[in-house]
């Protein structure tokens, strides 16, 4: 439950941009896919990325790696090997770096377009813009890549895929030119040695399957061309129905052992165009993309296509860019033009007609949201919560806020969707509206199965001559919702009743594929401009909207006749929200304020200041006690509506920020904007206080422990403490005490300082930088330093962090206490110099020099030992 008091809300989860269409693979422990200069290793399985590494060297939104820095180009190559332990990358300007070494393929930078590499030889093989194939043998303790040769423009354009035989230590290129290359590297050196003209159109990806001594290449004239690599000659070929091949993937036969020989010809299978070249095994059945956005399976014995599949949320022009198989875990993982990730699950189903192998999407990584518009929170199945997202695309996509795997994808509208609103009827379901510049608005429902859901559009509400910037629904009452508001561009208000929606759900009929057509029951020019916002009040009866004409006007339902016009911001209306509770309105404006609104008079009770840009968006939380915003400058405050003060203001968007939203609960938010970036945060002001507590629980306790030993004289264990409270006054009080004792007082501290390492002396050094900096315990940090000096090597000294810095500020100071005790011994030879020239000293000690002149000689010299002592000095006994 809300409380009137939250105020500490912390980011959980974000959602980056992490997928630009760029190289990507899938390995057993996840994904590693390459945005920009950095690739981001995913484990779809955790709630979070588990490590970025970038070809700059710096790690990015994760944890940080321990890589080479590498000319910072976008990387263009990418390989992993099966279980993700090794992995290759390569820039667009020439750089390589795997095995641990980096190095340039030429000396004028060239893009790296392709590369595989021989774990086991710690070979790497790589294809290059300008049609050369190299390789590269990188020793182990050295970590220095040695060249193996290869063949400089050995296609005649770009080298766009290569695949290698590790058993063999063979590879076969493809290219631009249509050509199907095959090398070999026989002791240190890699050898071309065959080449056919496999192609007619450029050959995009070849996949080598060392088992079978096969291979299959594909290209953008439909074909797939399997061949043998004993012969080097190919075997068959397959032709696909007009689709531009791009990727190809064999299927492993260990995935099939379960299908009876008698099964595998049940079914309906699409047959395709085949040349009989040579004999196929029956085994080699191999998986294509392209650019028709469709995962089909093929059997190189017949060329039938056994299993197709359509890649959800695929449009017009949305292909598939790469397939890679996880043995380990029977999964297929694609990638899209879209910037998408896809794993699916393969699966064997013979009892299902005409598909005896069946793909289920089981995860789903939306790469790039582009620009995040609207947001909102919805109830999905055995309470879980799931977040709706309109991402400046026609698509919707719903996410899991656990892990942010996007479950489902609301296709429908013609045009970019602007608006989103969500509310909850019987049975805890939701229903989603969308308001898009198509001018429609449409309503949405989502159905979960085992692993997702699945969305579909019950209603459609046509209308509006313009974009529909805003929707709102009315508050649920009895499980059911009576009306949604729209307005857009073309400044009008309409309200359209969902009442034929709850008649069809009651009278429970056959689910019928074509949305209901809703009715608008209420219509009106509302504004001068384009309106930009609609809210609906908690008892249903009032409507409020906002424009850029500069007014927030609020209309009386159901004929939506005025009553009341709210005047006073100086720019126009981005949002607006009633109060839960009071007859109150907030109303966000690019004037940079939020204003709340009386509803009674229309006057306005308070003016908030303290965004430095647009306010985008506001709403009321905690029972309407404090207020949320966002603005175009990337904030989040946090406002108290009582006397108006900002609680707290976060920073953690990077562009302006359009959407924001909450759960019922209230216990978790979420917000989006122009920086791609989905946020959602938590409040855990409970969790703080909680620890708060014990932290101060726990803090009595040690205090007292330390009063106790400290009494008890036994400095190790308060020493301890103090570390653990970190407590440099205390520390001070046990060495005081120990350095006042009678007996040698380095001899007791030195026991002391032994036990200190690591973290401790880190520690220990900062307070003797303070104390030393401190007219009252120089002496004692002196002391302290001198016992560190003397019982701690200078390695494990340099090792502590900042160690420079710290010896840096103890180092003026101890030659300023030493330059003073010097300068104190030598004033003392004053009274010595007066007393001999007096002929009162005795002899002893005191050397006649000159008639009678005596000059007094230190002992020893000073001797600082790492820190400034006092002169040691054998003065004569004085008679007067």
């Amino acid at each position: 439950m809300a409380t009137s008091h939250v105020r500490r809300w912390r980011v959980r989860r974000r959602c980056r941009p992490s997928y630009d269409g760029g190289p990507f693979c899938a390995h057993a422990r996840g994904w590693s896919v390459a945005c920009g200069t950095h690739v981001r290793r995913l484990d779809p399985w955790d709630d979070e990325a588990t490590r970025i590494q970038g070809t700059d060297g710096g790690a990015r939104h994760g944890t940080d790696v321990d890589d080479e820095v590498v000319d910072g180009g976008a990387i263009t190559a990418l390989w992993t090997s099966e279980d993700g332990e090794t992995s290759a990358m390569a820039s667009r300007n020439g750089v390589l770096k795997g095995f641990g070494a980096q190095w340039r393929v030429h000396h004028v930078p060239t893009c790296v377009c392709a590369a595989r590499c021989d774990v086991d030889k710690r070979v790497v093989v790589v294809g290059c813009a300008d049609g050369s194939v190299m390789a590269w043998t990188v020793e182990e303790k050295a970590r220095r890549a040695l060249p193996m040769g290869g063949t400089k423009q050995a296609h005649q354009g770009p080298v766009h895929a290569i695949d290698v035989d590790e058993t063999q230590g063979t590879a076969v290129s493809v290219g631009q030119d249509g050509c199907v290359r095959f090398w070999s590297w026989k002791g240190n050196q890699l050898v071309h040695v065959h080449v056919e003209q496999g192609h007619d159109a450029a050959a995009t990806d070849v996949d080598v399957w060392a088992e079978e001594h096969t291979a299959v290449s594909v290209a953008r004239d439909g074909t797939a061309v399997v061949w043998d690599l004993d012969t080097r000659k190919p075997k068959r070929t397959v032709v696909a129905d007009e689709e531009a091949l791009e990727t190809v993937a064999f299927l492993p036969s260990e995935w099939r052992d379960a299908v009876e020989e008698n099964e595998r010809g049940t079914g309906k299978r699409k047959k395709g165009n085949a040349r009989n070249q040579g004999k196929v095994p029956s085994t080699v059945w191999y998986w294509t993309g392209g650019d028709q956005g469709k995962l089909r399976l093929w059997d190189a014995c017949t060329g039938n296509c056994v299993a197709q599949t359509e890649v959800e949320g695929a449009m017009a022009g949305d292909g598939i860019l790469r397939i890679q198989l996880v043995k380990e875990k029977k999964q297929l993982v694609c990638a899209t033009t879209d910037g998408r990730v896809l794993c699916y699950q393969f699966f064997y189903n013979p009892k299902e007609e005409g598909r005896v192998y069946t793909l289920q999407l089981v995860h789903q990584l939306v790469g790039n949201n582009e620009e995040i518009v609207d947001l909102r929170f919805l109830a999905g199945k055995e309470e879980e919560t799931l977040l709706a997202a309109a991402t400046n695309s026609t698509h919707i996509h719903v996410y899991r806020t656990t892990n942010l795997d996007c479950v489902a994808t609301l296709i429908g509208h013609q045009h970019t969707v602007l608006c989103l609103d969500v509310a909850t009827i019987g049975n805890q379901k939701s229903l989603v509206a969308s308001g898009s510049k198509d001018q429609t608005l449409k309503i949405w429902t989502l159905e979960s199965n085992v692993l997702r859901y699945q969305g579909s559009c019950v209603a459609t509400g046509e209308g509006h001559m313009g974009a529909v910037g805003a929707v709102a629904f009315a508050h649920p009452k009895g499980g059911q919702v009576d009306f949604v508001a729209t307005a857009g561009a073309d400044r009008l208000l309409k309200v359209w009743s969902l009442q034929p929606l709850a008649e069809e759900r009651k009278e429970d009929m056959e689910i019928d594929l074509s949305p209901l057509a809703l009715k608008a029951t209420a219509s009106i020019a509302a504004h001068d401009k384009e309106i930009n916002t609609v809210a609906v009040a908690p008892n249903n009866l009032y409507l409020a909207t906002g424009s850029l004409d500069k007014t927030v006007r609020v209309w009386k339902m159901p004929h939506l006749s005025l009553h009341v016009a709210l005047k006073g911001h100086r720019r126009g209306i981005w949002s607006v929200h009633f109060s839960p509770i009071d007859k109150v309105l907030a109303s966000a404006s690019g004037d940079r304020t939020i204003r709340l609104w009386n509803l009674a008079d229309g006057s306005c009770i308070r003016t908030l200041e303290g965004h430095t840009s647009s306010v985008l968006k506001c709403q009321f939380v905690s029972y309407g006690t404090q207020i949320l915003s966002v603005g175009a400058d990337g904030l989040l405050k946090h406002w108290e509506v009582r006397n108006g003060e900002c609680i707290s203001t976060f920073d953690e968007h990077e562009d302006k920020v359009w959407a924001l939203c909450s759960n019922r609960e209230e216990q978790m938010l979420a917000s989006g904007g122009g920086d791609s970036t989905i946020q959602i945060w938590r409040d855990e002001t409970e969790q703080e206080e909680k620890k708060a507590q014990e932290e101060e629980v726990t803090r009595v306790m040690k205090e007292q422990e330390l009063s106790n030993a400290l009494k008890q004289r036994r400095f190790d264990a308060a020493a301890k403490i103090a570390f653990e409270l970190d407590r440099p006054h205390n520390l001070l009080s046990v060495c005081t005490e120990l350095l006042s004792m009678e007996d040698e007082p380095l001899q007791l501290l030195t026991p002391l300082v032994c036990d200190w390492s690591g973290d401790k002396l880190a520690k220990a050094l900062e307070f003797v930088r303070d104390w030393t900096t401190n007219k009252r315990h120089c002496h004692i940090g002196q002391k302290v330093f001198q016992a560190i000096l003397q019982t701690k090597s200078s390695e494990e000294i340099m090792k502590v962090p900042g160690i420079e810095s710290l010896l840096e500020a103890i180092k003026p100071y101890t030659e300023r206490h030493y330059s003073r005790i010097v300068r104190l011994i030598q004033s003392t030879f004053l009274l010595d110099m007066a007393l001999a020239s007096m002929n009162v000293l005795e002899a002893d000690g005191v050397e006649e020099i000159h008639g009678g002149d005596a000059v007094v000689e230190p002992a020893d010299p000073p001797d600082l030992g790492g820190s400034p002592v006092a002169f040691k000095r054998v003065r004569s006994g004085i008679s007067v």
